[in-house]
């Protein structure tokens, strides 16, 4: 049986807060106990981190840290929504200054990725959206964010560059709000290093269905990175992945696997009253164990159901995984 590789956001294994709670939910807790907590866990082989890790431990000090532990880097993350200055925006930013020291430091990120050997930049754009109608001038906001993400994907064509979508929080609307907005800031940048970073809970609260996102966006060759995890739908929930939606869930991993996906399964989770190992753990016995289901899966039954457009004969030939 072939398995997924697995990362998880170093950001997920301590000190995880929420509004109610803003100082955390526990001590602050350094990246090396971070790091630590992950290697408790052998099945994870990679972290995923944001750029403001740098703030407290140099890049070389980070990589012979993870070399010493045995760990890579999937993805190093701009970060714009955790910087006041880019409350407004960063890449749309209408302060030019502003927006130069954006993009210049999503370029800083870049050239760091040489060093951790890294394939790609992530941008999740929290802050680049708006709160209320006739808040912003859309024409102006989105042409700015195409200009400022053609100037990042010429920096450096060899740098896969994934576009991180969510409907909203920080912001009530975000630009880059659903799979298919990113796809179309990618037909209109041509620019064949931009794609997509799907984030499972981000695509349920978005209306969508996980399974049919990844099938399009690696019909498009967008697919960059996958964030996996929980939700009940309204809401940002990161919970332990495969612990509420099964049968969406188990559909994500089979669409995966069916479009040839490589990379990293990263576990953007947030345990707010769980132990962070134990909730890295549970995520990696139920990716694990819904992978094994996978494979008992009588796949021409499948095909022939999915022919004849059976929702019934669909659901009976998944539905044994489960119960028999």
């Amino acid at each position: 049986m072939s398995y997924l590789p697995l990362s998880v956001g170093i950001w997920c294994m301590g000190g995880v807060a929420d509004r109610f709670l803003p100082q955390g939910y526990e001590k602050p807790v350094g990246i090396k106990e971070r790091i630590l907590r992950i290697k408790k866990v052998p099945e994870v082989g990679a972290i995923e981190l944001f750029d403001d890790e740098f703030e407290h431990i140099s890049p070389r000090d980070l990589k012979l840290l993870l070399d010493d532990q045995g760990l890579r880097v999937s993805c190093i993350n701009f970060n714009a929504h955790g910087r006041p200055q880019w409350q407004k925006g960063a890449l749309s930013a209408f302060d030019v200054k502003l927006r130069r020291e954006a993009v210049d430091g999503v370029k800083r990120v870049i050239d760091l990725l040489d060093t951790f050997a890294c394939p790609s930049l992530g941008l999740w754009l929290g802050t680049d959206g708006f709160d209320y109608p006739f808040q912003v001038d859309y024409e102006r906001a989105w042409g700015l964010l195409l200009e400022s993400l053609a100037e990042i994907a010429d920096y450096h064509p060899a740098i896969k560059v994934a576009l991180e979508y969510k409907l909203k929080e920080p912001r009530q609307y975000i630009f880059i709000g659903n799979a298919f907005r990113a796809l179309y800031i990618i037909k209109s940048l041509g620019k064949k290093n931009v794609g997509v970073t799907v984030d499972f809970g981000h695509a349920l609260m978005a209306k969508e269905n996980p399974g049919e996102v990844v099938t399009v966006l690696a019909r498009e060759n967008a697919l960059y990175n996958i964030h996996f995890n929980d939700a009940y739908r309204e809401w940002d929930d990161d919970l332990v992945a495969g612990s509420v939606n099964l049968y969406e869930t188990l559909e994500f991993l089979y669409s995966i696997k069916q479009v040839g996906y490589t990379g990293y399964i990263g576990f953007d989770i947030f345990p707010y009253r769980m132990d962070p190992t134990k909730a890295l753990e549970l995520c990696v016995h139920n990716t694990r164990g819904l992978e094994r289901l996978l494979e008992k899966i009588d796949r021409a039954a499948l095909a022939k159901a999915q022919g004849e457009e059976d929702a019934g004969l669909a659901h009976e030939v998944v539905r044994k995984v489960f119960f028999d």
